[in-house]
């Protein structure tokens, strides 16, 4: 379980700013449940093995995340299934990529839990009326039902994501968005995250780092 900042740490920012996957919920339990379901499902569509399908994934991933580096899209699961069909080099319909990203997110909605350590916590700054914001990569789309799913919307003033503003965290165009945003200074905020060379990018700007 990760360990979070205490309430009175944090009581004396205008703002505390979260970070969104593996911060608020953990990630790999979820990508992992499915991840196995899609590429389940992909093998039997194109009479694969699991180490096949596992390998084109693998694959996949690595081309899109070379292309788009940098870039929100570098994490679309569309684009992963897509390229996978693109390496299978016989006739398919592209448009199955679209099935398997379904698949893949209803999976991972599903599987998703808050960390009661970080709904606590997000439950207090509220209470005593600090302001919360998340600024996380990847899509808005996927990211909006994200928080939907863990019933956390309310507790958010704004959410931030890598793709609105094009670039991913540590680039501090993201930070300062977010700021700008608020209508704050960094020394009035603070950034809580799981990643130090992603998250920790808020210090350039003057915010509080927490690495949880």
């Amino acid at each position: 379980m990760p360990t979070f900042p205490s309430i009175k740490e944090l009581q004396g920012f205008k703002v505390v700013f979260f970070d969104l996957d593996n911060t608020i919920y953990p990630y790999e339990p979820a990508h992992k449940a499915a991840l196995n379901s899609a590429l389940t499902k992909f093998a039997f569509h194109y009479d694969l093995d699991m180490d096949t399908a596992n390998n084109l994934y693998r694959e996949a991933r690595k081309i899109i995340n070379q292309r788009l580096h940098g870039q929100a899209a570098s994490h679309s699961r569309l684009l992963y299934f897509k390229e996978m069909l693109t390496a299978l080099n016989h006739n398919t319909q592209f448009s199955d990529a679209l099935q398997f990203e379904k698949i893949y997110w209803q999976e991972f909605l599903t599987e998703m839990i808050v960390f009661p350590e970080a709904l606590k916590l997000i439950k207090q700054l509220n209470k005593r009326g600090i302001v919360l914001g998340i600024i996380t990569d990847l899509t808005a789309q996927i990211q909006l039902q994200k928080m939907k799913k863990l019933k956390l919307e309310t507790y958010f003033s704004h959410i931030i994501t890598s793709e609105e503003i094009g670039v991913e965290k540590p680039h501090s165009a993201i930070f300062r968005h977010a700021l700008n945003l608020f209508e704050v200074d960094g020394d009035q905020c603070a950034m809580i995250g799981d990643n130090i060379k992603t998250d920790q990018g808020a210090e350039n700007l003057g915010m509080k780092f927490y690495l949880v």
